[in-house]
């Protein structure tokens, strides 16, 4: 009965210690992503407002830049949704990144699955080359493009400019 006692007593501590990584996580305010989780992410049917899913890195020049837009963007008035996903493992420094730009909302990293796993996951057609951004209209259309884009084609590709 006593080996019962100190099994359960290590379960527990074990869940304590679980429970105390699972924050650490969230604390930086990312989520680690997997393949099933970055599936039901960028699925069409699941963006009911206009949305932007911003794939970047930290050693990407060019995604800074339409991180700073995308940020302004989605804090305006009736602005997209934003969500970032870091194509790399968590680091304290990707959340400096954002915060630098004022990026708000769900931020995302690559977990422990493959890379490459997670990139055809999220997007197939995609082959690594970043900046990567999906546009989802909020009325099931979705829309993907590698490079710099301006507000202009942000808000034709989120169907911002209709009338």
């Amino acid at each position: 009965m006593k080996t019962i006692r100190i099994l359960f007593a290590l379960l527990l501590c074990g869940g304590a210690v679980t429970g105390a990584a699972v924050a650490a996580d969230t604390a930086q305010g990312f989520t680690r992503l997997d393949a099933a989780a970055a599936r039901e992410l960028v699925a069409p049917a699941t963006h009911r407002v206009p949305t932007i899913i911003a794939l970047w890195s930290a050693e990407c020049v060019h995604c800074k830049k339409n991180l700073a837009l995308f940020a302004a963007m989605s804090r305006a008035a009736a602005g997209p949704r934003l969500v970032t996903i870091a194509v790399e493992p968590d680091d304290p420094q990707l959340g400096e990144i954002l915060d630098r730009f004022g990026v708000l909302g769900e931020r995302f990293a690559y977990g422990d699955e493959a890379p490459e796993r997670l990139a055809f996951a999220i997007d197939p057609d995609w082959r690594g080359e970043l900046p990567r951004t999906l546009f989802f209209d909020g009325r099931g259309g979705l829309k993907a493009v590698s490079g710099i884009v301006d507000e202009a084609r942000t808000r034709a590709l989120l169907g911002l400019d209709r009338p």
